[in-house]
């Protein structure tokens, strides 16, 4: 019966508030264009209040120990994406560059099997956090408001 309230409780909250929880470092007037959890209990996220206006950020609800680009209305000059889409398989990466490191957010679906999460490379040494669980994504939503990456092979040389 306990779970019935909660259920009922979560369905009446308003969009915003659901996008918050959902992303968990999106602010309530923001939308969570991209949020997952890591396995040390991290959060990444893709946060904002139009798709020309998103910050990447990294870190705890309430502790957020990345946030790119400082101000969000930026985005469009410093993140490019990629997209390559075929049966059964989309990839999607939103890449930016910040102090010298370039950090790639990622979504790969091949068949039913979907990963994600930030692959960040500082001069030759590569790591990769993933998501843990449940990934919530709408970076779809980007292609053709952020610019193309024309050095990204996804885009199959395809950027105009």
């Amino acid at each position: 019966m306990r779970w019935l309230a909660l259920l009922c409780a979560v369905a009446v909250q308003p969009a915003s508030a659901l996008e918050r929880v959902a992303g968990g470092l999106c602010a309530a007037d923001e939308v969570s264009y991209f949020a997952c959890r890591t396995a040390r209990d991290r959060r990444i996220a893709l946060c904002g209040k139009s798709p020309q206006a998103v910050q990447y950020r990294y870190g705890r609800s309430g502790a957020i120990e990345l946030q790119f680009p400082e101000r969000a209305a930026d985005a469009a000059e410093q993140m490019l994406y990629a997209h390559y889409g075929r049966y059964q398989t989309d990839r999607v990466e939103l890449r930016f560059t910040n102090g010298g490191v370039e950090y790639v957010l990622f979504e790969y679906t091949e068949g039913k099997r979907r990963n994600a999460g930030v692959r960040v490379t500082a001069g030759a040494q590569e790591r990769v956090v993933a998501c843990a669980g449940r990934i919530d994504s709408r970076l779809g939503e980007l292609e053709g408001v952020l610019p193309c990456d024309a050095d990204n092979a996804l885009n199959l040389g395809a950027c105009r």
